[in-house]
């Protein structure tokens, strides 16, 4: 049963959720483009203006050549244990803006759907754990436990600049435990627990022959730099979607028995997500477990983008004078993104590509916390109070975010979740991004019960 500051709580939400919404797309109708450079302090301003409006205590901390960070603290009467929570303000750019059914910024409401950029990545999630510290201090004046928040800028270009902020302002984040709440429900429409996250390595290659672009007649006198990228790249992955770069697997660390038996719990409706995708079928796995498996466990190599020559309407017989591509490779524990570079650099040295630059554009460890840490019980309760149901715990979220900061910088315990339609569906990083109303005020509700309920575990 929910204690009674917790009860409190859950009231002040219900009777405040329609100011709570205003709120949510107020902080959606202002761009925060991280990649773009679009929006990034007025956006922080508005996090803290709403943090501060909340009964939390607010800075933004400049981060030097990066995005500013906005550094939030509650402290309980009551009790001398801390919960750290992250989130990001920045979100992905909005093209292509042709698809969009509005405009990406504005936040439009059409019954219970609001389609803005940053609805389901991260601004829900923001707005919620500062709406549950309100609810706490307005409806019992305390919080249950001290509240320390860390909001950034920069988490969809990958997170460059906080592991320095996390290296200087350590003792400022110093918590007993930690909630990444920037995630989502699983497709079954249950809350979903991460117990870590993949890694990232985010890598572009560039290749540049002639000054510019040449007649395509001159193809056997010039070398062609998009034949070069192509041939590179098919040194590096197989058709059987192996990673062929000498000693990319070295460090993979396999799931222990715990963690199997957590893979064997995760419901996987595999048909849904081929429907959404407009797939017949998914890619090297005979049966729905075989590809959950891999999206699990194993790591990947991803073409994210490829740009030479000409690529308009129609035809222009051009031989490009440079070409370049843009890769992501996920890894898992515990591989490390700046090893597996040198490895990459090695491997096209090799094998003759010492004409192809190599530039590492993100840099994420993967992070790993154990099923039996406190906060992740904590977690699990909560989602009983907030849904009703169970939630899905799962060993690894195959996507990637800076929890390694907390987890091998800082030595804390920490999960990754949030609430919110799941990934697959919401269409986030997509045009056309959406949440819901209800699952916005249910995600307060959640991060509300998982402070309560951390705070009471002894």
């Amino acid at each position: 049963m929910p204690s009674t500051s917790l009860n409190r709580s859950l009231e002040y939400i219900s009777k405040n959720k329609e100011r709570f919404l205003q709120d949510f797309r107020t902080l959606l109708k202002q761009p925060s483009v991280s990649a773009q450079k679009v929006g990034i302090e007025d956006c922080a301003r508005i996090v803290k203006k709403q943090m501060e409006m909340a009964g939390v205590k607010t800075k933004i901390l400049p981060v030097k050549n990066g995005n500013p960070v906005v550094f939030g603290e509650a402290m309980s009467k009551s009790s001398s244990k801390t919960l750290l929570i992250y989130g990001h303000y920045d979100v992905q750019p909005p093209e292509p803006l042709e698809k969009w059914v509005s405009g990406p910024f504005d936040a439009k409401l059409t019954g219970r759907k609001i389609v803005s950029r940053g609805a389901a990545d991260s601004k829900n999630n923001v707005t919620s754990f500062i709406k549950a510290a309100e609810s706490f201090l307005k409806a019992t004046g305390d919080v249950p436990l001290n509240l320390k928040f860390i909001v950034e800028g920069e988490e969809e270009i990958g997170s460059p600049h906080l592991p320095g902020f996390v290296e200087e302002n350590a003792e400022r984040l110093k918590a007993d435990s930690v909630v990444c709440y920037d995630g989502d429900f699983d497709e079954t429409g249950r809350a979903k627990i991460s117990l870590g996250v993949k890694g990232l390595l985010y890598v572009e290659l560039r290749c540049r022959k002639a000054r510019e672009d040449l007649h395509s007649s001159y193809a056997p006198l010039a070398e062609n730099p998009a034949w070069r990228l192509v041939w590179a790249m098919s040194t590096i992955k197989s058709p059987d979607d192996r990673i062929l770069v000498k000693g990319w697997y070295d460090d993979v660390e396999r799931f222990s028995p715990v963690q199997s038996r957590l893979l064997g719990k995760v419901p996987f409706r595999g048909q849904n997500l081929l429907k959404e995708w407009g797939l017949k079928s998914f890619l090297m796995a005979r049966t729905k477990r075989e590809a959950l498996r891999r999206y699990m466990t194993e790591p990947t190599c991803t073409i994210c983008g490829f740009k030479t020559g000409y690529i308009g309407e129609g035809s222009k017989t051009v031989l490009p004078g440079s070409a370049m591509l843009k890769i992501d490779f996920r890894l898992v524990y515990n591989q490390n993104p700046r090893k597996q570079l040198r490895l990459l650099k090695e491997h096209l040295d090799s094998h003759g590509f010492d004409d192809i630059q190599v530039r590492g554009l993100g840099f994420i460890e993967p992070s790993f916390t154990r099923p039996s840490a406190p906060i992740a019980l904590a977690a699990e309760k909560a989602a009983r109070i907030a849904y009703g149901s169970s939630a899905v715990v799962i060993p690894r979220n195959p996507a990637s975010g800076p929890d390694y900061l907390f987890t091998k910088r800082l030595g804390m315990d920490s999960i990754w979740t949030g609430s919110g339609p799941p990934s697959a569906y919401s269409r986030a990083h997509a045009p056309n991004e959406y949440t819901t109303t209800e699952d916005f005020i249910n995600g307060i509700r959640y991060i509300a019960s998982i402070i309560e309920c951390y705070a009471s575990i002894r």
